[in-house]
């Protein structure tokens, strides 16, 4: 009766082990019943708009080459293009995004009041997106792949800038710190002995430059980044063109140039990546004739103060050479030596000063000095011998200490005493 016991006993013990040795390996790695959980190994991505990639994420890295983008960007209000997401494995190669069953698109967005990610209908969880700005400002995201609740990849903290538009009421010209000419709300404001109408030579007008006004007709700087720039539409480009001195492409600093005698108006803007934050409406022109009037130099005379006799002349740099040396003393100064330029019409001029002034550099300050330029004589200067020798002075017309025309170098002899 024992032994009976004991037999049913050992074999009940083998089948309960049996059984569980085919349970144990049903969890093992060859189990065709049970799926193993994927995982998507992705060490970077690029977004795309349309074909461009415009932005690249590699190893915990922005990659800004080859013109990429440093941020993502989205103006304020606006919803961005659609952008698509490819992923780059560990050798920096495309990788199509993962499809997967339980795949998806995930986002963390460190300041939500200042931007959101947009996706269309039945777009959720796919690799597709586009950034709407709520505020300017900037914030930053992670994009990410989501799996069964869980995070395989994800970017480090992505900047946002949201950029507002430029929103200005009117703007206020100014030439030489005064300001002549006002617009306000859709009007032209001439009062306090402004103008109501803008005045060209045939030729360059002096240095203008534009300050914007708000809602309360205060004073606002114009937008200095690079993506706002200065914008204009002249009715009759015959009579009238804008001029930007070189440097001030852009910039809300110009030049009216007449062309010919007329009238004809221009509409002033800022534009912003294609489109205009603000225009004026159309402002009237009137281009006449002018006394002493003068068009950009192509050349510079020094003349002795005194007698008016022609001492030099010297085109612009790069277009030939001066025609004669000066020559000082060491120990000496020279007389007054005025400065005039001339314009291809060999109209000789001053520009007004102290808005522009003269500039003047030697090449070897051990054998000459210069007594500079002083108010009221902007454009006079002398020469100052120190040492025996030749070297050369280069002259040049200067804005806010920058160049807008420079001249050949000019050859000075100082002589033993």
């Amino acid at each position: 009766m024992f032994s009976m016991l004991k037999m049913k006993t050992s074999l009940h013990w083998m089948a309960t082990a049996a059984v569980l040795a085919v349970f144990a390996s049903g969890c093992g790695k060859e189990d065709p019943i049970t799926p193993q959980e994927e995982h998507y190994e992705a060490e970077g991505l690029v977004l795309l708009d349309g074909s461009q990639r415009f932005f690249r994420y590699f190893q915990g890295r922005i990659d800004s080459g080859d013109g990429r983008a440093e941020a993502l960007e989205v103006h304020h209000g606006e919803v961005t293009s659609k952008w698509s997401i490819r992923f780059l494995d560990k050798d920096g190669n495309e990788m199509a995004p993962p499809t997967g069953e339980g795949f998806s698109f995930t986002w963390e967005i460190a300041d939500k009041d200042i931007v959101e990610v947009v996706q269309d209908a039945g777009e959720a969880g796919r690799f597709v997106f586009a950034l709407r700005g709520l505020e300017d400002g900037e914030t930053t995201i992670k994009l990410q792949i989501s799996h069964e609740g869980h995070v395989d990849f994800t970017t480090q903290p992505l900047p946002v800038h949201v950029v507002g538009e430029f929103e200005a009421e009117g703007l206020v010209i100014i030439e030489s710190g005064v300001r002549f000419f006002r617009y306000f709300q859709g009007e032209i404001d001439s009062g306090e002995g402004r103008v109501s109408e803008l005045s060209a030579p045939i030729g360059l007008t002096p240095h203008w430059r534009i300050m914007f006004l708000d809602e309360h007709g205060d004073e606002i700087d114009p937008p200095d980044d690079p993506e706002f720039s200065f914008a204009w539409i002249i009715a009759d480009s015959d009579v009238l063109e804008v001029h930007q001195d070189e440097g001030d492409e852009g910039s809300f600093e110009f030049h009216l140039r007449g062309l010919q005698e007329g009238e004809t108006t221009i509409v002033f803007g800022v534009r912003h990546e294609g489109h205009i934050d603000f225009r004026t409406q159309p402002i009237p022109v009137h281009v006449e004739s002018q006394e002493g009037q003068h068009e950009e130099p192509v050349g510079v005379r020094l003349k002795e103060e005194d007698s008016g006799e022609l001492l030099t002349q010297a085109p612009l740099k790069g277009e030939g050479t001066a025609t004669e040396a000066l020559t000082v003393a060491v120990g000496d100064t020279t007389d007054h030596i005025a400065t005039f330029f001339f314009d291809e019409h060999d109209v000789e001029f001053q520009p007004e000063a102290p808005d522009e002034t003269l500039g003047i550099a030697v090449a070897d300050t051990s054998l000459l000095a210069i007594d500079p330029p002083a108010a009221p004589e902007y454009w006079a200067f002398r020469l100052i011998g120190k040492k025996a020798g030749t070297t050369t002075i280069s002259l040049s017309i200067l804005h806010d200490d920058e160049a807008e025309a420079e001249f050949a170098p000019i050859s000075v002899v100082i002589t033993a005493p």
